[in-house]
């Protein structure tokens, strides 16, 4: 089968990819603009907005503190004038003078009426004693308020004309809390006479703040005297404390001179974040302050926000959504490129495999008929050498070693070459790893190359295994090419190691690990799960087919037992051929010739069509002490065999042969029929090898030696025979 060439897609499938990702580049850098942008300018009006509306709240803490100043000014200020009238208004009245109380208590009512602020009026001598009120008709001879401190300051002349303003206190007589203003009374010679005060209310100046704060969230206002004593507040709290703390921002300023400012942070009253007036009252001991939850000034501006916002999103919002499915449609459109040039990549190389396997498959019918006949020819060499050095030993020793030497290394050249073109029939073999893995060194070497050093190390006690020779020598020949190709440049090192598994349980029974590692660039973790693969490869196209390394998979699975991988980029790759651990000795070495050589006497059943390869086998039999019926066709061999069974000792056999009956239906028949013989198959080219393998046929490779025919000669036929 021929795939159709498509050299020339690969280009315009580049280009459409190329296009597709720079639609998606430019999608994504547009919808990204089209989230940021409004968000950059929301950001900067919103932080715009903030300090405006921080601006604002100024604003109107200052309008509300001039007013709130403005009105404690006005009440304070009639409360002056209102004293130095009642102290015009008392003269030298005192508490033994009750013709005076009623005319001056009416004077005082008379005052007080109309002024919500006054709580009472008093008038008092120079011992405590009320003489006057506005809120008593008479008072009680036994209401007494020189322990009050406002009295008692007053007495004791600390500022003889000043007012005093006390802390709030509760009255005796009222029963209900107030603040007082006060002046001293003085004789005719300046003598201290008593004292007359204003009694004010808290709840007044409380009520009037209510008002002013209603339309003003957040806001709060605060009366209090220089020391930090509270008159009135608003909002009122809970539990209120009668002064400001000694932390206050506010105090701290106040007492050291200020008489206004603004403060930003917490209220020493309530413990919230504010920005703070205040104000000194005329030239009075008492402050007005009025602060802002900055708290209120950000939910207000946060509710403004998300009212905008809200307006904001719907546009925003189509823009991303329509922005998102064109990225939609570009995505699937590059993602279909990308596949599209995937797929085409993946055809190109299928292709470029299947032609090189249709290569490999010519080369290998090729190699394989040509390797099957040199085998035969090889064999007539090497059974007349044999009979040569049996004939004439001595004679030409030196010559006949040379061609002795000639004949192995072509057949270890044509097992090569079968087993390249996968044509090799497998002959597993019981092999010493200690004897056979060093003797590769001259094999690897010239593919490798001089910059790379090959190390091979077997450790001692390393089990035998079963493998075929030439199957594990193409193994560790891909083995070392995919190696080279890994360290391009500087060379490297290519290390082979042997050794029992450490651990157990990689297969059924104990194993063997052999482990080629190489120093190259390594392979990606997401490229180590497919090498094993047929056909799958990195390389560029026409530098490799994708079968080395499932040759290498093939041969360790039909060894009975795995491969495995591990790598790290760059720092180089390790393939481990984990094989079955064989309980005995080795094979002997094919050239051994001890006691092998010795006679057979065996009746033997020869089927060979090649008569040049039968007249070689023969003489080779005859000196064994056998004796030959020979045939060169399978079926009058059955029938000679079915009619003389009790004639033949053992029957070996060729595989390829002309006629409809082959070796193998030959070797089946016999197994069958006449369990009871040895049965030796000869091959050096196999397709059958693995049916040949399965049913437990003993094999003998071609071209094969004189010690060779005799050990398989010497083999006894199945127990169940």
């Amino acid at each position: 089968m021929k795939l159709p060439n498509i050299p020339a897609l690969g280009p315009a499938l580049d280009t459409s990819e190329r296009q597709a990702a720079a639609s998606v580049r430019s999608l994504r850098i547009l919808l990204l603009l089209c989230a940021l942008l409004p968000l950059a300018l929301f950001a900067t009006f919103a932080a715009y907005r903030y300090g405006q509306m921080h601006d604002e709240a100024e604003v109107r803490l200052d309008r509300a503190l001039r007013i709130a100043h403005e009105h404690a000014l006005k009440v304070l200020e009639i409360n002056s004038t209102m004293l130095a009238h009642v102290i015009d208004l008392a003269g030298d009245a005192g508490a033994d003078m009750p013709e005076r109380q009623l005319q001056l208590h009416r004077q005082l009512q008379a005052l007080a009426e109309g002024k919500p602020q006054i709580q009472s009026i008093w008038v008092l001598d120079r011992d405590g004693r009320a003489v006057a009120s506005s809120f008593l008709e008479t008072p009680p001879p036994d209401l007494q308020f020189g322990d009050r401190e406002y009295f008692r300051w007053h007495r004791e002349g600390s500022a003889p004309s000043g007012l005093y303003f006390s802390d709030v206190l509760q009255g005796r007589a009222t029963r209900s809390p107030f603040f007082d203003v006060s002046r001293a009374r003085r004789g005719p010679h300046g003598e201290f006479a008593g004292v007359v005060s204003v009694s004010l209310r808290p709840d007044y100046f409380g009520r009037f703040y209510a008002d002013l704060s209603a339309n003003e969230p957040g806001l709060a206002i605060t009366m209090f005297r220089r020391d930090g004593t509270v008159y009135a507040r608003w909002p009122q709290l809970a539990v209120a404390a009668p002064r400001m703390a000694a932390s206050s921002a506010v105090l701290r300023r106040v007492q050291s001179g200020e008489t206004g400012g603004l403060v930003r942070g917490l209220s020493s009253l309530d413990r919230n974040d504010r920005v703070i007036l205040f104000q000194e009252v005329g030239n009075y001991p008492v402050y007005v302050g009025t602060g802002m939850e900055l708290q209120a000034v950000r939910k207000a501006w946060l509710r403004e926000m998300a009212l905008l916002a809200s307006f904001a999103a719907v546009p925003v919002l189509g823009v991303l959504i329509a922005g998102l499915a064109a990225m939609k449609r570009a995505r699937q459109a590059e993602e279909a490129a990308r596949k599209l040039r995937e797929e085409s990549q993946a055809r190109v190389q299928i292709e470029e495999a299947l032609r090189q396997a249709q290569k490999m498959e010519a080369v290998g019918r090729l190699t394989g008929g040509v390797a099957h006949d040199f085998n035969n020819a090889l064999m007539v060499i090497s059974a007349n050498l044999h009979m040569l050095k049996l004939t004439q030993p001595g004679v030409g020793a030196r010559q006949t070693d040379a061609i002795g030497r000639a004949v192995d290394s072509a057949t270890k050249l044509t097992r090569q070459l079968l087993a390249f073109s996968r044509r090799q029939a497998l002959l597993p073999q019981v092999l010493q790893l200690q004897d056979r893995l060093p003797m590769l060194r001259d094999l690897l070497a010239p593919v490798l190359g001089r910059q790379v050093e090959v190390v091979i190390s077997v450790a001692e006690g390393t089990a035998p295994v079963k493998v075929d020779l030439a199957e594990l020598e193409l193994a560790l020949l891909n083995l070392a090419v995919n190696a080279k190709d890994a360290m391009p440049g500087g060379g490297g090192t290519f290390r082979i190691e042997a050794h029992n598994a450490a651990a157990p349980g990689l297969l059924a029974g104990p194993a063997v690990v052999i482990a080629a590692s190489d120093t190259g660039t390594g392979i990606p973790p997401e490229v180590l799960a497919r090498v094993f693969e047929p056909f799958f490869t990195t390389k560029p196209v026409g530098e490799g087919t994708g079968l080395g390394l499932s040759q290498v998979y093939g041969f360790c699975q039909r060894s009975g037992g795995l491969a495995r991988i591990r790598s790290v980029p760059g720092a180089g790759t390790t393939v481990e051929m984990v094989l079955p651990a064989i309980d005995g000795p080795a094979d002997p070495d094919e050239h051994s010739d001890d006691a092998a050589l010795a006679a057979l006497n065996l009746r033997v059943l020869l089927v060979e069509d090649n008569a040049e390869v039968s007249a070689a086998i023969l003489p080779v039999l005859e000196a064994f002490g056998c004796k030959v019926a020979h045939f060169s066709l399978a079926a009058p061999a059955i029938a000679w065999l079915d009619a003389h069974a009790g004639e033949v000792d053992a029957v070996l056999t060729d595989v390829v042969m002309p006629g409809e009956l082959d070796g193998v239906a030959l070797a089946r028949h016999v197994r069958q029929a006449h369990p009871q013989l040895r049965l030796v198959v000869m091959t050096g080219y196999a397709a059958q090898l693995e049916e040949i393998t399965r049913q437990g046929y003993t094999v003998l490779a071609k071209p094969w030696t004189a010690a060779n025919l005799a050990r398989a000669l010497r083999v006894p036929p199945p127990a169940s025979a």
